[in-house]
């Protein structure tokens, strides 16, 4: 099997719904669809009985919050590759996975660009970079509804729990510092909907300080102060290379540089 697609679920029937019929109406078949439903008592039981022929294995329990539940899916995976599409996200149109997975996917993740939408509404079309790199990671997440993971690196690498809203970053991260490749789709994948608790506004402060903990957790404090000033001048030679009067001063200089070394 090729992929295995995992939903978890916590009082969210509508974006239930939404996800199901979004998976069953996919023209690509070589799936299973794995349903973690957290004990939800909102009727969302309803909706993985009305789709039960669609669900290759639907758990309905308590568990320890979202990356718990992301395990319990993950646990259970035996397609080659895997891709989390909660509850409340969709696929970008009926042929999206057929398209991904028309070629031989060769990465251990393979990644696309995903469209963010909040009641119903496009508010952002989000681009990943063709390049993946450490720098990236660390200033943004990479979105793991348009990511499609080799099933045996994520069971190798599962979710960090104890990272309540950034455990996605953690997982990421931790896979590029091993080793792992990187390949850009370039194609929408997913509509993703941001009304979870990892794009509320509320929690900014509790993601940046999580991924300060990621940072002393997978790197050695040197590296970790290295790299942020690495990161800060570039930061400051992008905004010399966005703002033209600058921009053509260091050209002047570098031209310079260039004559006296010649001499």
């Amino acid at each position: 099997m090729k992929l295995s697609i995992i939903t978890i679920n916590y009082n969210n029937r509508d974006g239930l719904e939404r996800t199901a019929r979004s998976i069953v109406e996919q023209t690509f078949r070589d799936y299973e669809w794995i349903v973690i439903d957290g004990g939800s008592t909102d009727g969302s039981q309803d909706i993985m009985e009305e789709y039960s022929s669609h669900i290759a294995i639907g758990v309905s329990e308590r568990d320890g919050g979202i990356y718990d539940a992301m395990n319990k899916g993950l646990e259970r995976a035996s397609g080659e590759y895997v891709q989390f599409l909660n509850s409340g996200d969709s696929f970008i149109n009926r042929d999206v996975l057929e398209r991904v997975f028309t070629d031989n996917l060769l990465a251990d993740v393979n990644y696309g660009d995903q469209w963010c939408v909040l009641d119903g509404s496009i508010i952002e079309k989000r681009r990943y970079p063709v390049t993946m790199d450490l720098r990236f990671l660390f200033r943004a997440p990479l979105g793991h509804q348009a990511s499609f993971i080799k099933t045996s690196l994520a069971k190798a690498n599962p979710y960090r729990v104890k990272y309540t809203i950034s455990a996605d970053r953690a997982f990421f991260i931790e896979l590029y510092l091993s080793g792992a490749s990187f390949h850009y789709l370039n194609l929408p994948i997913v509509y993703f909907d941001t009304e979870g608790i990892g794009s509320n506004a509320n929690t900014i402060e509790q993601r940046r300080n999580q991924l300060q903990q990621i940072k002393r957790e997978l790197l050695p404090a040197p590296a970790v102060k290295d790299f942020e000033k690495l990161m800060a001048d570039a930061d400051e030679f992008d905004f010399v290379m966005r703002v033209a009067p600058l921009r053509w001063v260091y050209s002047f200089f570098k031209w310079l540089q260039k004559k006296k070394s010649r001499r």
